[in-house]
Formats: C-alpha cells, structure tokens, sequence
C-alpha cells in the first residue's frame, strides 16, 4: 500500500466514493477498515485529527458510526462531516503525536498512535528554470521506513500543476522531471511539500487499517521562466 502515501493520490480513492456511505450498525465490525490521520498544515497553523471508516478496505463504502461506537483523539471526540463522511477536530498549532481511540457497536476498543515527522525547504532559487529537471532538497531527517515526500508545483496557468513523489530510504531530496517542469507556466508561482508517515497501526480489526502522520510545511514563492 506504499502508492497510498501521498496524500494526492489517496485523496482521488477517497473522495471517489465519498458520496455512497452506510451506517456502521448495518455490517460485520470485524469488516471495518479504519483509517486515521494527523496532519499539521505550516500555512494555516492548524493540527487536523481525522478518521475514516470504511467496508472491507480503504477503497470500500464509508461507514458512519452508529450508536454506541465512537471515536476520539487525545480524549476529544471527533465530529462526523456528513458532507465528506469522515470523523475531524481541529488543534490550534502543532500537535506532533496523539492515540486515536475507536470503540464499535460491539464495545471492542482500538488504540492506535500517530506520528508526525516534520519537514522543510532546503534552499530554493527565487527563480526556477522550466528547461530542466528541478531538485528540491529538504531539512529534517532522511525518509525512513513506510515514509514518503511529495511536492506539487503550481505556475500561473489554470491546470499547470505537477506533482512529484519519491519514497525512497534515505532521500533528503526529490526530483520533478524536466517532462512536468515544462508543463507549468510561466511567471509566479508556489511549491508545496510534504512528508507522509505511515508505519503499521497496531490495534485493527480483521479488515486491517491505515495510519499517517501528515506535515506540510509553509509554501514556498517562485518565479518559474
């Protein structure tokens, strides 16, 4: 399940189903997919605690937990957003690391704790050439195991952002192609990066689950010519 550590590419599998949800009373507990995540966003300075829940899989039905299953983060319990069906409440600032608690219908409780490691630009030219592969270095320690770094590139253009992702033991850098570096346009723009964790959970049911720890670090400004 490596591909499913960028964010941008789990994104597309959630929201691919994100209208179709059912009660978690109406199927077997033992068949619940659990999904949680701890992403801090450097931009808005906000610590996000989510959690999903699904039939089966991560690709399958989104459940909504039916009374007297709940589930909470550090003690706070999460709220249900009926729009995009997943379980959030939001921290002012970092929270570096929490424990998820879930209980089912049938009163089995799952402890599962969340790691975020941290990230941030290395140095980046104010301008960036769009001729030519672009190396975008990092701080922080080296990619680990389970672990993945990801950036997107957007230029002025509607439609021009690229992404690039590596996962890679040891990298302190990725490389976006000279292939996508000509396909953003001219002028200003912005490059987002970001470090997704995502070691095994510990307490899941017989369905399996998935956890990460999500930092995004502030945008950094470019001139792309």
């Amino acid at each position: 399940m490596r591909y499913f550590l960028f964010s941008l590419t789990l994104s597309i599998v959630l929201l691919a189903t994100s209208c179709q949800r059912e009660s978690s009373a109406d199927v077997n507990q033992d068949r619940i997919f659990t999904h949680y995540e701890l992403f801090y966003n450097a931009n808005e300075d906000i610590t996000y605690a989510r959690a999903w829940f699904r039939f089966g899989s991560i690709t399958g039905t989104l459940l909504e937990l039916a009374d007297p299953s709940v589930v909470s983060f550090e003690g706070d319990k999460l709220s249900f957003n009926k729009v995009l069906a997943f379980y959030e409440k939001q921290y002012a600032g970092f929270k570096s690391s929490g424990t998820f608690k879930w209980e089912d219908t049938d009163g089995k409780v799952f402890e599962n704790t969340v790691v975020i490691n941290e990230i941030a630009f290395g140095a980046i030219p104010d301008s960036i050439a769009r001729n030519a592969a672009f190396t975008i270095p990092w701080t922080g320690a080296a990619l680990g195991d389970n672990e993945a770094a990801g950036v997107w590139i957007n230029g002025e253009n509607e439609g021009d952002a690229q992404a690039a992702i590596t996962i890679e033991n040891g990298a302190t850098a990725l490389i976006v192609p000279a292939d996508k570096m000509a396909k953003v346009g001219a002028g200003p723009g912005k490059i987002y990066l970001e470090r997704r964790s995502a070691p095994a959970l510990l307490e899941v049911t017989g369905a399996g689950g998935y956890g990460a720890g999500v930092y995004r670090p502030k945008f950094k400004d470019v001139v792309f010519k």
